[in-house]
C-alpha cells in the first residue's frame, strides 16, 4: 500500500508573513510531503470549500492539514507516519504560543470525548487518511467549528483515530490570527 502525504495549507491574503512560516515548516520535514498545495482564501468561501479545493488538488493517500498561523517541528509528518498501519486519523499534541493553557480545552486521551467537546487544538495536528477522510463538511446543529463536526463525522463512521503523544506542532495566537483574546 502507498503512503503518500499531501500537505494542505489554508491561510489568508493578509497573513503572508504567517503563510511564509508556516511553508518553512513544511520544508524542512524529515519526511516531505510528495505534494504541498496552499489554498489563499481572497473571496472568503471558507474553510470547507478551501480545505475541499485542496484535496481536489492531490491524489496523496495521506492529507496533513496545516492552518497558516500554525508552525509543524520537522518531525510532525515522521512522526505522524509511524502510525499509517493504525490509524485513519493521527493527532499530535502541540505546544500552545499566545495564550494560557487554562483558556482552551485540556488534552483528553479518548477520542470519544470528542462527541462532546473538541479538545483537538487544530486541524494542524492532524494526518488524516484520505479515502476514511473524504471531502470537509460544514457544522452540524450544535457543533459550531467547522473541524469538530469534521471528527465527529469521522467518529460516526468508525474511522479509527490514534494520539501520538508526542508534541510535534506549535498551535499559536498571535493578536489578530484566532478568536481568542485576553480579558
Amino acid at each position: 500500500m502507498s503512503n503518500t502525504i499531501a500537505a494542505l495549507v489554508v491561510s489568508l491574503p493578509e497573513r503572508r508573513d504567517l503563510l511564509t512560516e508556516a511553508l518553512q515548516s513544511v520544508w524542512v520535514q524529515t519526511l516531505q510531503p510528495v505534494d504541498t498545495v496552499v489554498g489563499i482564501d481572497p473571496r472568503r468561501l471558507g474553510e470547507v470549500a478551501n480545505m475541499n479545493r485542496l484535496i481536489d488538488a492531490t491524489d496523496s493517500d495521506w492529507l496533513a492539514f496545516l492552518h497558516d498561523d500554525d508552525i509543524w517541528h520537522p518531525d510532525h509528518l515522521a512522526v505522524c507516519a509511524e502510525y499509517f498501519d493504525d490509524a485513519d486519523v493521527i493527532v499530535s499534541r502541540f505546544d500552545l504560543i499566545g495564550r494560557p493553557w487554562s483558556s482552551i480545552e485540556p488534552w483528553h486521551t479518548d477520542f470519544e470525548d470528542l462527541r462532546r467537546t473538541n479538545w483537538i487544538g487544530s486541524p494542524s495536528m492532524v494526518v488524516a487518511r484520505r479515502r476514511t477522510f473524504g471531502r470537509w463538511c460544514n457544522p452540524t446543529p450544535g457543533r459550531r467549528w467547522v473541524d469538530w463536526a469534521n471528527w465527529n463525522r469521522l467518529l460516526d463512521h468508525g474511522a479509527r483515530f490514534v494520539d501520538t503523544g508526542r508534541v510535534t506542532t506549535d498551535y499559536r495566537f498571535m493578536g489578530g490570527n484566532g478568536s481568542w483574546s485576553p480579558r
